[in-house]
């Protein structure tokens, strides 16, 4: 798992896979009180580089939860493990990568609805969000 923290934002790379179709494949973990309401996002990423006719294209499905349930969700996902909490969360979201029940080779969207499922059970406010960017050059 890779880290990385700028200004409040702390970012965590659950997988990152560069398949054959030069797609760029992660699972994204990230933490910033400055966001509030969406202050947890956890996201399916694909980056589509340009080949061809085609200039490329990335597509994110996310799931959003306040800043202020991370406690709850990071009990919820790593009960009993001591801690501070957003690396709790992210570990136990990364072993669940390690397990298969998340990762590569799910159906589209389908990361994204088991976190959201996964939040939901923990009891908190969270929303499914959809982002996409075509390269119009």
């Amino acid at each position: 798992m890779e880290i990385e923290q700028g200004g409040s934002q702390w970012r965590a790379t659950l997988l990152r896979v560069h398949r054959e179709s030069d797609c760029v494949f992660t699972l994204t973990l990230l933490i910033d009180p400055d966001r509030g309401a969406e202050g947890i996002v956890f996201t399916e990423f694909y980056d589509y580089g340009p080949l061809g006719d085609d200039p490329g294209r990335e597509y994110g499905y996310s799931v959003q939860a306040p800043y202020a349930v991370l406690d709850i969700l990071a009990d919820a996902y790593s009960p009993g493990i001591a801690g501070p909490a957003r690396e709790r969360l992210a570990g136990a979201l990364a072993t669940l990568v390690d397990q298969g029940v998340l990762g590569d080779g799910l159906a589209l969207k389908e990361n994204q609805a088991r976190v959201l499922t996964g939040f939901q059970t923990a009891g908190v406010p969270a929303k499914a969000n959809t982002w996409f960017w075509m390269n119009s050059e």
